[in-house]
């Protein structure tokens, strides 16, 4: 049964130098990347050759605005500098909120390289506010939609299982269930269509609640792909 979702290892660091030696450390195993840019204290447009430079493996460039459920703390000019610089650079995707007005400053070709994304670190939306949701970043034509809502009653699962049947064909799309309640979507959704597993690096800290490591999931990915 071939499975075709990708297992993606978040890279974060609060300095330049400890995400660097984090890419290094990452890349011996992963087979994709996500650059948590926003992670790095003082990020600027400058830091983005360096980072560009060690990429080996697929990646997805991240700088999000504490505005948005990141970490970045710049203002949003400096953000969109950042984006546009990010997208100049050529990383295989660019992740930026649904609601950041740099989508409108894009063009298709850089849209090919869109992740468009909604993050919710509080509760879970109604099954036709999350529906509708979809069809709004749909209006992009990005490369990857990707909807991740806080779990915190049970009936959120469900939700975000319906939410996920939702998926076009071929249609690149990531549900995620965030929490500890939420950490059942983040094993079993995956092999169900959604196209990307987060998973943090050994050892490190988890940048979201209820994030997996890649040992386990890799079984249930090498299982699906004999």
């Amino acid at each position: 049964m071939k499975c075709d979702f990708k297992i993606c290892t978040v890279i974060q660091g609060k300095t330049l130098e400890s995400f660097v030696k984090n890419i290094r450390k990452a890349q011996k195993t992963a087979t994709m990347i996500e650059l948590r840019a926003d992670s790095i204290k003082d990020f600027s447009v400058e830091d983005i050759p360096i980072i560009k430079g060690l990429v080996k493996v697929p990646c997805i460039f991240t700088c999000r605005h504490i505005n948005e459920g990141g970490l970045f703390e710049g203002s949003l000019a400096k953000q969109k500098e950042i984006f546009k610089n990010a997208f100049e650079s050529g990383f295989d995707y660019v992740d930026v909120a649904y609601n950041n007005p740099v989508i409108d400053d894009l063009s298709d070709e850089e849209k090919k390289h869109l992740l468009v994304s909604y993050h919710n670190n509080k509760s879970t939306p109604t099954l036709i506010e999350l529906a509708e949701l979809l069809k709004y970043m749909r209006t992009f034509n990005p490369a990857i939609m990707k909807i991740a809502t806080m779990v915190a009653i049970k009936t959120d699962v469900p939700i975000l299982a319906s939410l996920l049947r939702k998926r076009k064909k071929d249609e690149k799309l990531i549900v995620i269930g965030m929490g500890k309640k939420g950490e059942i979507t983040r094993l079993t959704f995956p092999p169900a269509g959604s196209y990307i597993a987060y998973v943090t690096m050994k050892g490190e800290k988890n940048i979201a609640p209820g994030m997996l490591t890649e040992k386990d999931l890799q079984p249930i990915f090498n299982y699906l792909n004999k």
